[in-house]
């Protein structure tokens, strides 16, 4: 049906109709439904779990690369951990019997973490072997003790199976595998999602570039290359760092890192006055002022298992509740919340990242809130558009009568 202002040859432009999105080329209309997603988070926070449980969500399917690079990590990642269960073991001062004594000194050998050779059938057995010795099995329990891969019992288990000769990486182990986000390798995948609930004007997907970046200290610096154009943050914590230590200080605490680099995201007011080293400091409170900021309690169900054995008051003191789950939690989300600028509003989940389902509940809890968000200004800048498309075309808003 014409409209009116276009019967007998009449034309004006209407200012205020968001119908006229469709004149809008089609690549401008998908570029204000792009979001830059931010994941960030200290190591071992499982973020790259996280992402690549969004890609399989979203059918982005691994490259035969991908693949093979899996296959190396979970060799390395089985070897990796063995090699510091005997070095802690020695440590601790716990013996190593005769039978075991020559695969621990292969797996201490420090070249072995250097080659990309893969484990033989043979020397899987022998690690599953050393892996039920007394001794390694108590260094083992005193894992809280020192970093140790969380994944570590997984690669024990399935050794055997990585070292058949014709293995290929299953969609578990593609997200149980560690390979460590650095700046070199920091990771970008574009996500494009049915868009619910979007009317005739609007793009039939949204386009979501997640990006993912090393978490260590000496990562974090690289952090700032990547915030230009940022739509939101997905913050990460490691629930059972309560009780652990990071990769590359065995003394601090990475609940404890993880309360202080939130707060440096955040901006929240007393962070400045703390002694950090500058180059480990990002400063949030400009840059994210007006960026939409979601936390994830990830790891719940090593959690759930730990704080049974370990009160949360190891680290909090404050905590005056029982060891039980749920109590625990909300103190920890009130930590994080305490983190925030009194205005910043802060959507908090607690997840399992190797759990498709509570990655999939969550992040699409965060898309909703992200539309909701972000309509108001991508209305605003469609009828930007709009008034530059008629005024290139010369057309004023009126009518005019051909």
């Amino acid at each position: 049906a014409s409209r009116p202002w276009e019967i007998m040859g009449a034309s004006c432009a209407s200012n205020d109709n968001l119908d006229d999105q469709q004149s809008i080329p089609q690549h401008r209309l998908e570029a204000l439904y792009t979001f830059k997603l931010l994941l960030l988070g200290p190591g071992e926070s499982g973020k790259s779990t996280v992402l690549k449980q969004l890609k399989s969500i979203y059918n982005v399917k691994p490259t035969p690369l991908e693949l093979e690079e899996c296959k190396k990590a979970l060799h390395q990642n089985t070897l990796e951990c063995m090699k510091v269960l005997c070095d802690e073991a020695d440590m601790f001062g716990y013996k190593i019997g005769e039978e075991n004594k020559e695969t621990s000194a292969w797996l201490q050998d420090e070249d072995l973490q250097y080659n990309d050779d893969l484990i033989t059938p043979e020397q899987a057995k022998a690690i599953q072997a050393l892996f039920k010795s007394k001794a390694i099995q108590d260094t083992f329990a005193r894992r809280d003790e020192y970093w140790l891969l969380d994944a570590c019992q997984y690669y024990i288990d399935h050794v055997e199976r990585f070292a058949e000769k014709d293995f290929s990486p299953d969609e578990v182990d593609l997200v149980m595998c560690r390979i460590r986000t650095t700046g070199r390798n920091s990771l970008e995948t574009k996500l494009k999602v049915n868009f619910q609930g979007r009317t005739e004007n609007e793009p039939e997907k949204i386009t979501y570039e997640v990006v993912d970046v090393g978490g260590q200290r000496n990562e974090r610096k690289k952090w700032i290359k990547m915030f230009s154009d940022v739509k939101a943050i997905i913050f990460l914590v490691n629930l059972a760092g309560y009780n652990q230590v990071l990769f590359e200080d065995k003394h601090r605490n990475r609940m404890a890192e993880a309360l202080e680099v939130f707060g440096q995201i955040t901006g929240w007011r007393d962070e400045s006055k703390r002694p950090i080293k500058k180059k480990n400091v990002i400063q949030g409170s400009d840059i994210f002022k007006n960026v939409p900021i979601y936390l994830l309690l990830n790891k719940k169900d090593i959690f759930e298992t730990m704080i049974h054995k370990v009160g949360l008051n190891k680290t909090f003191p404050d905590y005056k509740g029982a060891n039980k789950c749920d109590q625990a939690i909300e103190f920890i989300k009130k930590k994080f919340r305490e983190k925030c600028p009194p205005e910043k509003e802060l959507l908090v989940w607690d997840i399992t990242g190797v759990a498709r389902f509570d990655v999939k509940n969550a992040f699409r809890a965060i898309e909703k809130d992200l539309l909701k968000k972000y309509k108001p200004r991508i209305k605003e800048e469609v009828k930007k558009a709009l008034a530059e498309q008629r005024k290139a075309n010369g057309i004023n808003t009126g009518c005019a009568i051909s």
